[in-house]
C-alpha cells in the first residue's frame, strides 16, 4: 500500500526531511533536521537528505514501496515546472539543480518542487484558515517577506515562477533595506526587517546617551530582536512600542496594495505575526483602512496562520499532496463515514432539527479545523446551558463512544512516571479533546465578579485562555445573555470562531457569532431539550474525525 508520504525542507540555514501519511488531514509521523551547509555545495546537502530519508524508513519499520509522493519546498528563485532549482541566494552555488529528476529517479516516485512561500499558502488553504476558500494570500513574514497567492481556487505561479515577490515591493523612497532594496516592504515589515530595526534603534538610543531597558536590564546587542522587543513592548517600554506601531503601519500599507490589486477574502500571516498580532494588528488595520479601497475591504480577514509552528514541515508535505490531487482532508474514508453516519442519524431521529442541518455542519467543521491545528475549544452558559457546558467538556475529555487510546510515545512516558503509583494507568487513559467550561471555575468567577463586573466572569477567562484558531460555544437558550454575548464578542474579537447555540430567534447572540445553530422552539426547556442531541452529535462527529473505532 502506498500509503506514506516524505517533505524536504530546504532552508539556507538548515534542511528537514519529514515522513507523513493523510488521515483526514497530514500527520507527520516523524522528522530528521540537519545543516545545510550550503557552502560545501549541493552533493553534500543531497547526500544528507537521502541518508535522512533511509534513516526515517528503517526507524519507522518501512520500506520505499509505501511511498506515495514527495514534496520539495525550497526559496526562489526555482522553476517548479521543470523541477529545478535556479539560483537561490541563501543557497550560494546551488544553480540550475534538477532536483526533481534526481529523487524520482532515486525513489521512482513522483516529486513536486515549489516556493516555499507558495507550500505554505497550501497549507492554510487545504488545512489551516483558508480551508473552503478561493481568493487568498499568505505572508510568511519571517527572515523574508513572500507571498503565496491562491486566486478563483487556484495557487499562482506566475510567468517564471516569481509571482508573490511582495517583499520587493517600496513603500517609501528611503528605509529599512529588504530583498536588495531601501524602503522595501521586506526591509519595513518582515521578520527579519523588525529585527534588523530594533538592533539600529538600539544603537541610535546607545549613542544619544539613552539607552533602552534591554540594555539597562542586561543584554547586549547580539540578543536584540524582534522576540525580545515584543516583550519589552507589552510590558509598556515607548521605545519597543513605537517600533511594533512603525511596523504594523507598514504592514497595513503593504497589505492595501495587495488587497487593491488582487481582491482576496482572507489574509493570512506567519511567523512573527503569529506571535505579535496583539502589537501589530491596531497600526496595521488604521493603515489598511485608510489606504486600500473600502468596498474591498468589505468581508476581508486578516487572520494568523493556523498550522502553527509546524507550517514549514507540513508545507513541503503539502506539496506533493497537492501535486498528485489529493485532499489531505478526505483521505480516511472509514473516518469520513462514521463522521456522517452521526450527522445523518440525528436528522433521522429528530426531524425538527433538519433546519439547522447547514449549521451544525459547519459548527462541526469549526471545531474540527480548531483541532486538528492543535487548539482548544471554550465554553459558556448559564443554569441548564451551564451543565450542558460541562457535559460537552465531559464528552470531549475522555471517550464518548470510541475508546481513545492514548498515543504511543505518551503512553510510553505515562507508563514509566505512574508505574509505582498505579499499575497500568497509562493503558487506561484515554485521549482528550481539550475543552474548557467557563463556569465552574469558582476562584477567579468570584474574583471577578466581586472586585470588576458580574457580567465580565466569562469574558475575563475567555482573555485569559483564548488564542487565535480556538473555538468558542456559547450557550443561551434566548441569546440575549448578556455574560454570555460579552464572552462570545471577546472571543471574536480575539480571532477564536464563535459559535452560539440558541433558540429559534437567535437574540443577540445571533448577531455577536460566526455561527449560530438555532432550535426550532421557544421555551428554554424545549430548547435545551434540542441541544442536547445537538451537540452529542457535534461531539460523536469530532470522536470519529480524531480517533480509529
Amino acid at each position: 500500500m502506498k500509503d506514506r508520504w516524505l517533505g524536504l525542507d530546504i532552508g539556507g540555514t538548515k534542511c528537514a526531511v519529514i515522513l507523513a501519511k493523510l488521515d483526514m488531514g497530514i500527520v507527520m509521523l516523524d522528522r530528521i533536521a540537519f545543516p545545510t551547509e550550503a557552502e560545501k555545495g549541493f552533493e553534500r546537502a543531497y547526500s544528507r537528505m537521502t541518508g535522512a530519508i533511509a534513516d526515517l524508513f528503517e526507524r519507522n519499520a518501512i520500506d520505499e514501496s509505501r511511498l506515495r509522493g514527495i514534496g520539495i519546498s525550497c526559496g526562489g528563485p526555482l522553476d517548479s515546472e521543470r523541477g529545478v532549482i535556479i539560483c537561490p541566494p541563501n543557497l550560494p552555488g546551488w544553480e540550475n539543480i534538477p532536483i526533481v529528476s534526481m529523487f524520482e529517479e532515486r525513489f521512482g516516485v513522483p516529486v513536486f518542487l515549489q516556493n516555499d512561500a507558495n507550500a505554505c499558502a497550501l497549507v492554510e488553504w487545504r488545512m489551516g484558515a483558508g480551508r473552503g476558500l478561493s481568493n487568498m494570500i499568505f505572508l510568511t513574514m519571517g527572515t523574508g517577506m513572500g507571498a503565496g497567492i491562491i486566486a478563483d481556487g487556484r495557487l499562482i505561479r506566475g510567468f517564471s515562477d516569481m509571482c508573490g515577490e511582495v517583499g520587493h515591493m517600496r513603500l517609501c523612497e528611503t528605509g529599512p533595506v529588504g530583498y536588495g532594496k531601501s524602503g522595501s516592504f521586506e526591509g519595513f515589515a518582515s521578520g527579519g526587517g523588525i529585527d534588523r530595526q530594533a538592533i539600529e534603534m538600539t544603537k541610535r538610543l546607545i549613542d544619544s546617551g539613552d539607552p533602552p531597558a534591554w540594555i539597562m536590564n542586561g543584554h547586549s546587542l547580539n540578543d536584540v530582536n524582534a522576540g525580545l522587543l515584543a516583550a519589552y513592548a507589552r510590558s509598556g517600554d515607548s521605545s519597543a512600542l513605537k517600533l511594533f506601531g512603525d511596523a504594523g503601519r507598514m504592514l497595513g500599507r503593504g497589505i492595501a496594495l495587495l488587497v487593491d490589486v488582487l481582491n482576496p477574502e482572507l489574509i493570512v500571516i506567519g511567523s512573527v505575526f503569529a506571535r505579535c498580532e496583539d502589537l501589530l494588528r491596531p497600526a496595521m488595520q488604521s493603515e489598511l483602512e485608510k489606504e486600500a479601497l473600502e468596498y474591498s475591504l468589505k468581508g476581508l480577514r486578516v487572520v494568523p496562520a493556523q498550522t502553527g509552528d509546524n507550517i514549514g514541515d507540513l508545507a513541503s508535505v503539502a506539496v506533493a499532496v497537492e501535486g498528485t490531487g489529493t485532499d489531505p482532508q478526505s483521505e480516511s474514508e472509514d473516518r469520513a463515514k462514521a463522521v456522517m453516519y452521526h450527522y445523518e442519524r440525528l436528522f433521522d431521529r429528530y426531524g425538527q432539527l433538519t433546519c439547522c442541518k447547514r449549521q451544525i455542519y459547519e459548527a462541526y467543521e469549526a471545531i474540527e479545523r480548531c483541532y486538528a491545528n492543535g487548539n482548544k475549544l471554550l465554553l459558556a452558559g448559564n443554569g441548564g446551558s451551564c451543565a450542558d457546558c460541562e457535559h460537552i467538556v465531559g464528552e470531549l475529555m475522555k471517550g464518548f463512544y470510541l475508546k481513545r487510546p492514548v498515543e504511543d510515545k505518551k503512553r510510553d512516558a505515562i507508563r514509566e512516571a505512574t508505574r509505582d503509583i498505579l499499575p497500568g494507568a497509562a493503558d487506561i487513559l484515554q485521549q482528550g479533546l481539550p475543552a474548557i467550561a467557563l463556569t465552574g471555575h469558582a476562584a477567579v468567577s468570584t474574583a471577578v465578579q466581586n472586585d470588576v463586573d458580574p457580567q465580565l466572569a466569562m469574558a475575563q477567562q475567555v482573555l485569559g485562555y483564548g488564542r487565535p484558531g480556538d473555538a468558542f460555544i456559547g450557550i443561551s437558550t434566548s441569546g440575549n445573555a448578556k455574560n454570555v454575548l460579552l464572552a462570545a464578542s471577546v472571543a471574536k474579537a480575539l480571532g477564536l470562531k464563535t459559535i452560539a447555540l440558541t433558540g429559534e430567534n437567535g437574540g443577540e447572540l445571533k448577531r455577536a457569532c460566526d455561527i449560530t445553530i438555532a432550535a426550532p422552539a421557544t421555551s428554554p426547556a424545549d430548547v435545551q431539550e434540542m441541544h442536547l442531541p445537538i451537540y452529542h452529535t457535534l461531539c460523536a462527529m469530532i470522536e470519529a474525525r480524531f480517533f480509529k473505532s
